[in-house]
């Protein structure tokens, strides 16, 4: 007996003790399910994060060619080099811009010339903004700029008579600010003159025939390049082109014959380069594009297709593009990597699945978190990429909620 009852009371205690443990991972299972439930109500099941984003419709040839119409000048005699024009200067027609010194000359006396030119070169273009003009705190420019303070003050106080007063004394001002650099560029001209006097060695003047921009870089594809022949170009033959390393010839000693320098049209260039089958599509499509270069300093560059060749066996074909803005960096470059942009996209970069369609035509919205609260964004469709699975999306004009103050985007249904 006392056997039996040890047995039911072990029993009873080790069915108490297993209905405690099944109600503690019941309990366990029903916490883990409540935690789960509150994040599905709190966060979506799928989201991501909003941020702003750009998307351009283009494409980079990194081996463009920059075409130009350019005038190459040759030595008529054996000597040395002195350039007289500064490479990147303007010049104009009929100006001396390199002379070839037909025997010994000092060397030093070119390097005071070329000092000399550049001088000039930077007053002409720059004016009174050159460091070397700059002039204490009694200066021109230090007194327009004192003069336009009191212009303002004058202003506030209604003397219109004292504003005429002041105005008179600021085009004084300029005057004489132009009056002195013009001193200036006589005085260095006269001291060039005087220099090439004392040169014993007779010189061989080079006069250029057009105006433009001046470069001492010749790199055999001036005649080689041109708009003109864009019908001669194919790929093959443009694949195949290598301008030559240029020569800086100033102050060297050359033959008869030898290209010296170069003047190019600065009011119009070209972009040339090949375009595979899909991007010469988009260039017959959007004639109108912009132009941006990687290793080019300055700003993007309208153009419009001025050519695009029949394609070849692989379905890429020759296209160039004319630019019409001065660009002061294209001047010095052949070769360039160029990105032909013809469309940009600013807005919300989120996956098109996301996008929800309203009742009405051209009705989009997409639904969106702040915080831990979910709000409807109506929403204007820019851009969408089918393949890859992206929109990029703007705030509409009558959106209640406006997408740019949310911070995630919910994709799919909850």
């Amino acid at each position: 007996y006392k056997y039996t009852q040890k047995k039911q009371d072990f029993m009873f205690f080790e069915r108490f003790r297993m209905k405690k443990f099944f109600v503690a991972v019941i309990a366990l299972v029903l916490l883990t399910a409540t935690a789960y439930g509150v994040a599905y109500f709190v966060m979506p099941v799928n989201s991501a994060e909003l941020s702003r984003y750009t998307h351009s419709v283009s494409f980079v040839c990194g081996n463009a060619f920059i075409v130009r119409d350019e005038t190459v000048y040759y030595s008529e005699s054996d000597g040395v080099v002195h350039n007289v024009a500064t490479d990147g200067s303007r010049v104009a027609q009929d100006e001396v811009i390199s002379t070839v010194y037909n025997g010994d000359i000092n060397t030093d006396t070119l390097k005071q010339l070329s000092t000399i030119d550049a001088n000039i070169a930077h007053l002409s273009s720059n004016g009174h903004d050159s460091d070397l003009y700059k002039k204490d705190s009694d200066s021109a420019e230090s007194q327009i700029a004192a003069e336009m303070e009191t212009v303002i003050e004058n202003g506030r106080a209604n003397s219109v008579e004292d504003i005429s007063e002041t105005k008179k004394d600021i085009n004084n001002a300029r005057k004489g600010t132009a009056s002195s650099k013009t001193a200036k560029i006589e005085a260095l001209n006269a001291e060039r003159k005087r220099i090439e006097k004392s040169i014993t060695a007779k010189g061989s003047d080079i006069v250029s025939d057009r105006s433009g921009i001046f470069s001492s870089y010749v790199d055999g594809l001036e005649t080689v390049l041109t708009a003109d022949k864009a019908e001669k170009f194919t790929t093959t033959y443009l694949n195949a082109l290598e301008p030559k390393t240029s020569e800086y010839l100033n102050g060297k000693t050359i033959v008869s014959g030898t290209p010296v320098c170069k003047v190019m049209d600065n009011h119009v260039w070209y972009i040339m380069g090949i375009a595979d089958g899909d991007n010469a599509k988009l260039l017959t499509e959007n004639p109108n594009i912009t132009v941006s270069f990687t290793n080019l300093t300055e700003t993007d560059v309208r153009g419009e297709l001025f050519y695009l060749g029949n394609a070849d066996e692989n379905g890429d074909s020759v296209f160039i593009i004319k630019v019409s803005t001065y660009l002061e960096s294209a001047f010095s470059y052949r070769t360039v990597s160029a990105k032909i942009i013809f469309k940009e996209y600013s807005g919300y970069k989120v996956p098109t699945d996301s996008i929800h369609i309203g009742t009405e035509i051209n009705d989009y919205f997409v639904y969106a978190r702040k915080g831990s609260d979910s709000y409807k964004c109506d929403i204007d469709v820019l851009y969408s990429d089918t393949d890859k699975g992206f929109s990029i999306i703007s705030a509409s004009e009558s959106a209640e909620n406006n997408i740019g103050a949310m911070d995630r985007i919910i994709v799919g249904e909850r």
